[in-house]
């Protein structure tokens, strides 16, 4: 009698229950537009809305389609001939669209490039298909100028201006070839950047195309003004159409910091005893790329006792130049590499305290301090571009000048960063043009 009511609970009470909470647990509808759905194979809303989550490192587009139930095979041929999305990133969003009474997603966008200004988007039809197309994100181009001066480091004064981190690396890659932003950027070193402030919705988003940048370094002016060549590359060039892209880069790296200088007479951490140091090192983590510092043949590329993986180039001019203590290399001898491509990966190999990467220059055989030696120059913009140039420097070297726009353009432009009516005081970590201090 007590085994037959044990079972009648269990089949009208227990089973009934657990069946309902694995059901609770395959299937996690969301109840807002704009909620992350954490499982479930096919979601169905309850309202018109849309669902965005990150891509996860190891998660494929299979994985994520399906989790947010959208029609895996029907997506991805769609969206294939124009987005290959097996080479999906870690970090990039991803956006489905959902309508009442449609058991599937109904739209899919990812996010295809860094800023997330490209999305590819797949849409389903009424008609039963799906289409797609490449989307990008329509910005207002507004001109602007934002000066800051370096009180602690470079990356405070730049982010409280406004910038990401983005930005800055920019900055640094024009002046790459003659100032060296891992040391000689000093404290009350003044920064004026004119560049297209992007706004959507009336609002600054961040940095466009950059047209002019001044560098008060050292007591020095660099000033850079951007030209575009008839084959549509990209240079920056003094005002007087000197060519600021060399035939070297200062450093390897693109930002690190020196832990050890070049020395004919340097008390070595490992040996212990006092020795030549042929070369700089750069301390930077484990893994950070090791760039080439000009084009160039690679004439060793493996294990060298006290300087671990090392990696040496020839250039032209009787130029040679040495990487060491690489945690990995990334060519091989005989190959050619040019100017800033990843020839190894900073580590701590052969007789090393710490990861860094040692990097030597030669001349004619004999060593050279990289961060004191006069390097080549390239020749200035070609005569035929001066005009072009000339133009783009004239209209942008006012605005350098005075550290925003001149007062006609400024009555002219409401609402840009630099003009009285503009909001550039009111966004955070922003203040008005030419006062801004890191």
């Amino acid at each position: 009698m007590i085994r037959a009511r044990v079972l009648l609970w269990l089949t009208l009470v227990v089973a009934p229950a657990v069946g309902c909470i694995a059901w609770m647990r395959r299937v996690v509808l969301p109840t807002d537009a704009g909620t992350t759905v954490l499982t479930g194979p096919r979601v169905v809303p309850e309202a018109r809305g849309e669902v965005h989550t990150r891509v996860e490192a190891g998660q494929t587009i299979s994985e994520i389609l399906a989790r947010f139930g959208a029609p895996t095979d029907d997506v991805v041929a769609i969206v294939h001939p124009i987005h290959d999305l097996s080479r999906i990133r870690a970090g990039r969003t991803v956006t489905f669209g959902y309508l009442r009474g449609v058991p599937h997603a109904v739209s899919f966008a990812y996010a295809i490039d860094e800023d997330e200004d490209r999305s590819v988007r797949a849409e389903w039809t009424e008609a039963g298909g799906w289409t797609a197309r490449i989307e990008e994100v329509a910005y207002d181009h507004v001109p602007e100028a934002r000066v800051f001066s370096v009180e602690t480091c470079l990356w405070d004064a730049a982010l409280q201006a406004g910038l990401r981190p983005r930005d800055i690396t920019r900055i640094s890659e024009v002046f790459q070839w003659e100032v060296d932003f891992n040391t000689e950027i000093d404290r009350g070193d003044t920064f004026t950047l004119v560049a297209d402030g992007l706004n959507r919705d009336g609002g600054f988003v961040k940095i466009g195309e950059i047209h002019a940048i001044r560098l008060l370094n050292r007591g020095r002016d660099r000033t850079a003004i951007r030209h575009v060549h008839p084959d549509g590359s990209v240079d920056f060039y003094a005002p007087d159409g000197t060519a600021h892209r060399r035939p070297f880069l200062r450093s390897p790296l693109a930002f690190s910091r020196v832990t050890s200088g070049f020395s004919l007479r340097r008390f070595h951490p490992v040996l212990k005893v006092p020795r030549p140091h042929y070369g700089t090192d750069f301390a930077a983590p484990t893994g950070t790329p090791v760039r080439a510092v000009s084009d160039g043949v690679v004439t060793f590329a493996q294990n060298a006792g006290g300087h671990g993986l090392r990696v040496v180039l020839r250039h032209e001019g009787g130029y040679e130049s040495g990487y060491s203590h690489l945690s990995r290399i990334l060519v091989r001898r005989g190959a050619r590499v040019s100017q800033g491509d990843v020839v190894g990966k900073v580590g701590s190999t052969g007789l090393s305290t710490g990861p860094h990467c040692h990097y030597e220059l030669k001349l004619n055989g004999r060593y050279i301090d990289p961060m004191k030696a006069r390097l080549p120059v390239v020749e200035p913009l070609p005569e035929a571009e001066r005009p072009a140039f000339e133009a783009e420097r004239d209209r942008w070297m006012p605005w350098i000048e005075a550290g925003g726009p001149p007062l006609s353009t400024a009555s002219a432009a409401p609402g840009s960063a630099t003009s009285p009516e503009g909001d550039a005081a009111e966004r955070p970590g922003d203040a008005p043009a030419g006062s801004l201090e890191g």
